[in-house]
């Protein structure tokens, strides 16, 4: 076992002043990343010897164990150079934190017996994927989609359903741990993207595949929910972070916006630099045009709210969490809610940009139509959908029980 001791453990300036230094070189690799349609090899390397990805590993593990808001701030600055490659350390950085819940010999098996500095992918999205309980574990079976990094990643974390195997009938949802490297997975090359494309979402194919039941969590086991006067330890409960008091359904909707917040804001940057020296047909320059001046206000507004509201949300979240204090319900609800509306704020200040952008925004060069593009795939994401979460809101609010809500709070 590797534990990191505070003296080993960077600052959290350091190590987003670490992110801060890699966005040169990111910049360099966007369009290679996009090209090739995964992060390159160096970048996820940088980003390793960074220690980026450790910031939500355990500290029993080799990891710092810190607060979500450290990887938030993290994730923006990436986002500064490379939405694809951000999103991609997003989704693989907080797997660190789900993957901590699960009992601690599948902890062993992955940070241990593999690396310190083993990733791992996901797949949110099961097409006709299921799992079968058998003697000392389960049988899964199917393909999942949304596997962003899969190819950068040593390991997968799959959310299966569980069915009788008799009738097919719905169980349970639960967490499956897979390793890579003893082939109990395929990844499908299947990431032909609009957005995003560098990202490697491919999907994961699984055949017939026993997984130990040390290896799988129920989903519900990570969503255990306050009570009135209670918080409750979530997973298996062996670290020491206040986040394994937070129900993972209330914190996973702030591992999207964060990068794509980082990309708008480069991307409002070099409009800046073009608008300065661009004139258009009529020989104005356009940094001198009125509506290249609101919308260029409007965008920042609408990107800096996003990112400070985000902020906002996770520092209050943490305060509760360290006082082992239950947050109000309408309080979850809001933060739901406040995620799917960054998403909308920063794809709106995308698409105003882009509009006044005109005919020379269509080059693929550009840096503005890349973060347009980025950003409205990222805000495509379920765990910000704003019918979703406004509903869980606005239900919440008006006091309106809805047992089918998969997202009631």
């Amino acid at each position: 076992m590797t534990r990191a001791n505070d003296r080993s453990i960077p600052t959290p300036e350091e190590l987003v002043k670490r992110a801060r230094e890699l966005v040169p070189n990111l910049i360099e690799r966007a369009g290679r990343c996009e090209d090739e349609r995964r992060v390159p090899a160096e970048s996820v390397e940088e980003m390793k010897a960074a220690g980026l990805y450790k910031i939500l590993q355990p500290r029993r593990f080799g990891g710092y164990e810190m607060d979500l808001g450290v990887y938030i701030d993290i994730a923006y600055e990436l986002g500064r150079g490379c939405c694809s490659t951000a999103w991609v350390y997003e989704n693989n950085a907080f797997h660190n934190l789900l993957v901590s819940y699960f009992s601690e010999q599948a902890q062993r098996e992955l940070w241990v017996e593999r690396s310190v500095d083993t990733s791992v992918s996901t797949g949110w999205a099961p097409r006709e994927g299921f799992a079968v309980k058998v003697e000392g574990g389960y049988v899964v079976n199917g393909q999942w989609g949304a596997a962003s990094g899969a190819y950068n990643c040593a390991a997968d974390l799959l959310q299966v359903p569980v069915v009788d195997p008799d009738q097919g009938a719905f169980i349970e949802m639960r967490l499956f741990l897979l390793f890579r490297d003893a082939d109990e997975y395929e990844i499908l090359d299947t990431w032909h993207a609009s957005g995003l494309k560098g990202t490697g979402s491919h999907d994961i194919k699984v055949a017939e595949q026993f997984i130990p039941a040390h290896r799988t969590i129920a989903w519900s086991d990570v969503n255990r929910q306050p009570t009135e006067n209670e918080v409750f330890l979530q997973g298996a409960g062996v670290h020491d972070s206040a986040w394994y008091y937070v129900p993972a359904l209330d914190w996973m909707h702030w591992t999207i916006t964060p990068a794509l917040a980082g990309a708008a804001w480069t991307a409002i940057e070099a409009s800046v630099e073009r608008y300065q020296t661009r004139t258009n047909l009529f020989q104005q320059r356009l940094a001198d045009t009125q509506s290249v001046q609101l919308r260029l206000a409007d965008a920042a507004a609408r990107v800096e709210h996003s990112i400070l509201s985000v902020k906002n949300d996770v520092a209050e979240c943490s305060k509760f969490a360290n006082a082992r204090q239950t947050p109000p319900r309408l309080t979850r609800a809001r933060w739901r809610r406040n995620s799917a509306f960054q998403a909308i704020m920063l794809n709106e200040a995308m698409s105003s940009l882009r509009y006044r952008d005109g005919f020379n925004g269509n080059f693929l060069h550009q840096t503005l139509q890349r973060a347009h593009r980025d950003i409205a795939a990222g805000a495509a994401h379920v765990g910000t959908d704003w019918d979703l979460m406004g509903g869980t809101y606005g239900r919440t609010l008006l006091g309106v029980e809805d047992p089918s809500d998969p997202l009631a709070v």
